[in-house]
C-alpha cells in the first residue's frame, strides 16, 4: 500500500469510510454537509471539505463536474476493503446451510459449492480447481512389427498411458536408436510440458540425423494432450451479471463473460491468488484481471488435506455487499480446506 495512504489520519479514514458506505448502500455521491450530518461529533462542513481535498489528492475519491458530491474511486474502494472494511457476522441460517451440506466426494462437488454461493449472494459464483499435473516417471517403447511401435508412458501418480504409432514407411534400427537416445536423456521425472520442449530442442539440434519416420515417432508417441489443463473452472449465475443494472459497456462485459466461459479467467485468478492468503477482493479498473467493467470479485484460496488447491468466490457489481459476502466466502473456503 502507498506509504502516504497508510499514514492517512484517523479523521480522514472515518470521513472516507462514511462516504464509501453511503455509496455502497445508495450509489449516490456525498457532499460535506451530508457527511457532517452523518457524524456523531461536531465537524464543520469547511473542515470536512479540507479533509476531502486531502483524500482527493491521494486518488481515493472522484468528483463529478456538476455536483459538489464525491464518490470513491476504484482505487479508493480497494483501500476501503483492505484497511477499513469490517466484515459482519454470518447469519445463523446461512452458516447452518453450509454446515449441513454434505461434501462427500470432494472435489466432485463444484455444483453444490457454486449453488450455495450463488444462492446466498445472488451473484455469479465461481470455483477454480488447480489440479496437479503428474510428472512422467518413465517412457518406454516396444516394436510390434516393421511399421508399428507402442509407447508406454508411466506417470508418477501410478497412471499409465499406452500410445500406438503407425508409420507409413518401415521403421529402421537407426530410428529406434534415436528414440532410445532421446528417452534416456530427456524424459525421466519431468512434466509433460518440459518433455514437449525437450522434443522441440532435440529435433532442432539433431535435424540432420532425423528423418520423417523418427520425427513421427517422437511427436506422436510422446504427444502432449493440449486439452489437459491444470486449471478447471466452474461458474454459476452468469445471467445475473447481464441482467443487473451495472454501469458498463456491453462489449467489455461480453469480453469478461467470454474469458470466464472459456476458462481464461482461471489462469489469471490462479496467478493473482498464488501468494495470497485469506479473502482477496479485486475491484474494477484497479485490477488487471478485467477491464473497467464496474465489477468486483471476492475470492478465497483453499487447500484440502490431500493437497488439492484452488479458490472459490463471487463476482458482482462494485457495490456488492462486502460486509455480508466476505465472511460467507471465507467460511466456505475453511470448510473446503478441512475436506480430505
Amino acid at each position: 500500500m502507498n506509504k502516504k495512504i497508510s499514514e492517512i489520519s484517523q479523521r480522514a479514514k472515518f470521513i472516507f469510510k462514511v462516504l464509501v458506505e453511503n455509496y455502497l448502500s445508495t450509489g449516490q455521491p456525498m457532499g460535506s454537509k451530508s457527511i457532517s450530518s452523518k457524524l456523531n461529533y461536531d465537524l464543520s462542513p469547511a473542515t470536512i471539505r479540507n479533509v476531502l481535498n486531502e483524500i482527493n489528492l491521494l486518488g481515493l475519491i472522484q468528483r463529478g463536474h456538476f455536483s459538489a458530491g464525491s464518490l470513491p474511486s476504484d482505487f479508493g474502494l480497494q483501500f476501503y476493503t483492505q484497511a477499513l472494511l469490517e466484515p459482519g457476522q454470518m447469519d445463523k441460517n446461512e452458516k447452518q446451510l453450509i454446515d449441513s451440506t454434505n461434501f462427500s466426494d470432494f472435489p466432485q462437488e463444484y455444483e453444490k459449492i457454486t449453488s450455495i454461493l450463488n444462492g446466498l449472494s445472488n451473484q455469479a459464483s465461481l470455483v477454480i480447481n488447480k489440479e496437479k499435473v503428474p510428472k512422467i516417471s518413465k517412457i518406454s517403447f516396444h516394436t510390434i512389427d516393421k511399421k508399428r511401435v507402442i509407447f508406454i508412458i508411466e506417470n508418477e501418480d501410478g497412471t499409465t498411458t499406452n500410445r500406438l504409432v503407425e508409420s507409413p514407411d518401415n521403421i529402421e534400427l537407426g530410428d529406434l536408436n534415436l528414440i532410445s537416445e532421446f528417452l534416456n536423456k530427456f524424459t525421466n521425472n519431468q512434466s509433460p510440458i518440459q518433455i514437449e520442449k525437450n522434443i522441440k530442442i532435440f529435433l532442432k539440434e539433431a535435424q540432420n540425423e532425423i528423418n520423417k519416420t523418427t520425427k513421427l515417432l517422437l511427436e506422436q508417441g510422446i504427444k502432449i494432450n493440449k486439452n489437459n489443463k491444470s486449471e478447471k473452472f466452474f461458474v454459476r449465475g452468469l445471467p445475473s451479471l447481464v441482467n443487473s443494472k451495472i454501469d458498463t459497456d456491453l462489449d467489455t462485459l461480453n469480453e469478461l463473460l467470454s474469458e470466464i466461459e472459456t476458462g481464461k479467467m482461471a489462469s489469471k485468478m490462479i496467478k493473482a491468488l498464488k501468494k495470497s492468503k485469506g479473502v482477496q477482493i479485486f475491484i474494477g479498473s484497479n485490477t488487471n484481471l478485467f477491464k473497467n467493467t464496474n465489477l468486483s470479485m471476492i475470492f478465497s484460496n483453499y487447500q484440502t488435506k490431500n493437497g488439492l488447491t484452488g479458490a472459490i468466490g463471487v463476482i458482482g457489481p462494485k457495490r456488492i455487499d462486502y460486509q455480508r459476502i466476505v465472511p460467507i466466502v471465507n467460511y466456505m473456503s475453511e470448510i473446503i480446506s478441512n475436506k480430505k
